[in-house]
């Protein structure tokens, strides 16, 4: 026996060996190197031909393996043009059920309407007892049932457009579980818990808000719904129930609906066949606990909210007032500068006309020595007018002038009398008391004669600026 045991292992050794041999001779063969390349004439026949043999044997696994990538690129093309086929036809023969689909929102409504309907009868069978009478005596009150009637994700849509930011509590119930009627009849439909449950979900008649401080969600397991929170939640013993605090997370990237992920905080947790040997009582003061924590944080929370909103507006009310007062300021400036603009430019006009007063008075008094040169006084005899000038200070001022000199030189006369006595009459009229008659500047050409004023007259002269 031992000789026959020992005798195949020389042979499956040379089996190896030989083999060995063969892939060494392949691979040589397919990748030959420079020394094989000039091998030297002295090289043994026999190893030539085992190296053609193998150079053969693997051009001949290249269709086979072409082949198989071939049947692999087919059958993944079928796989794809087939399948709309295969989900109509799954679909045909496994529609879904009824509470099927985490996104069949209309199953879950359906779901979470279920659950309360079964809630309800079991309140209806315990009948617990709420509150009392006004003389002591228990009586019976058919409380409401705490629980939403909508699906999941219904639940949470309604929690992240609220303001006050509620808890979450959730239940789910295990149908086929020994203690699952158990726990809804014994803590479920206890009458302080629920009187709780509805006083803070907005349920009691006596609140006037419809949005409470807690919503509380219930589900089989048996559903969608269901089976997504025990997943979600890692439920591996049942009764469960716990308390979540809903948050939004503002730092996490928005969802195609623009609201903000939420994210949640675990504040109470009861599961397993522990829950059972807690009183109901006991558990009631728990989420009551809970829940009055809760009421704070919301209230130092809208504190703090009405804080910001008021320091918000009366940080737009004094922006306001800045902008109305820098507004008020920008229109003075507005004004001041058109007022000094305006006043440059009435100065201007003022120096401009002055100027030119100036100029056109220059020219006039000018005018009036160039006519006194030419017009010097003649002595007394023929042809000559004695003026007599009454001045508007009452001075009188006698002079003597040719007959026919013009009413221009007596204006003449009077301008240059008045610069060289320094009256500063500049605008001034002439005339006559008998006969009552003005001289003006259009009656310049006439001579004394023809104006009536020879051979002697008495011209008054007034100041027309006085």
């Amino acid at each position: 026996m031992t000789t026959m045991a020992s005798d195949p292992a020389p042979a499956s050794s040379n089996t190896v060996s030989t083999a060995t041999q063969r892939r060494t001779a392949t691979f040589q063969t397919s990748v030959p190197s420079n020394s094989s390349q000039q091998a030297s004439p002295s090289s043994s026949p026999s190893t030539v031909a085992d190296a053609n043999a193998s150079s053969l044997t693997v051009n001949s696994y290249l269709p086979l393996k072409l082949l198989s990538k071939l049947l692999k690129i087919a059958t993944i093309l079928l796989r794809v043009a087939l399948w709309p086929l295969f989900k109509t036809v799954n679909t045909l023969l496994f529609p879904p059920k009824e509470y099927d689909g985490i996104y069949n929102l209309v199953g879950a409504d359906r779901a979470a309407r279920a659950f309360v309907a079964m809630l309800r009868g079991h309140i209806s069978a315990v009948r617990p007892l709420v509150g009392s009478s006004s003389d002591g005596r228990e009586h019976y009150v058919e409380p409401n049932c705490p629980f939403v009637s909508k699906g999941y994700t219904a639940t949470m849509s309604e929690i992240s457009n609220r303001e006050n930011s509620p808890l979450l509590l959730i239940y789910l119930h295990s149908p086929l579980h020994r203690d699952g009627v158990k726990f809804v009849r014994d803590y479920l439909c206890f009458g302080p818990l629920l009187e709780l449950l509805n006083s803070n979900t907005g349920n009691n008649e006596d609140l006037t808000s419809s949005e409470g401080s807690v919503v509380c969600f219930g589900a089989s397991i048996h559903s969608a719904d269901g089976q997504r929170l025990r997943e979600m939640l890692d439920v591996t013993s049942f009764p469960f129930m716990a308390l979540l605090n809903i948050k939004s997370n503002s730092n996490s990237s928005r969802s195609n609906s623009n609201r903000a992920p939420l994210e949640m905080e675990l504040l109470l947790r009861l599961e397993g066949p522990q829950i059972l040997t807690i009183p109901p009582q006991q558990i009631t003061t728990y989420l009551s606990t809970s829940l009055s924590r809760h009421s704070e944080l919301l209230a130092q929370a809208l504190a703090a909210r009405l804080a910001r909103e008021e320091e918000i507006r009366l940080r737009e009310e004094q922006d306001r007032e800045y902008q109305e007062a820098l507004l008020a300021d920008q229109m003075r400036e507005i004004e001041r500068m058109e007022a000094q603009e305006r006043a440059r430019r009435e100065e201007e006009e003022r120096a401009e006309w002055e100027r030119l007063e100036g100029e056109k008075e220059q020219k006039r008094m000018n005018r009036a020595r160039e006519l006194m040169e030419t017009c010097d006084e003649p002595a007394a005899g023929a042809g000559v007018t004695r003026i007599r000038f009454t001045l508007p200070n009452g001075k009188k001022v006698d002079r003597r002038f040719r007959s026919n000199e013009t009413i221009e030189v007596l204006r003449a006369f009077l301008i240059v009398n008045f610069d060289e006595q320094g009256m500063g009459i500049k605008n001034f009229g002439i005339s006559t008391n008998f006969p009552k008659r003005s001289f003006g500047e259009d009656q310049d050409g006439l001579t004394l004669e023809e104006a009536g004023l020879s051979p002697q007259a008495v011209v008054m002269v007034q100041d027309l600026d006085a």
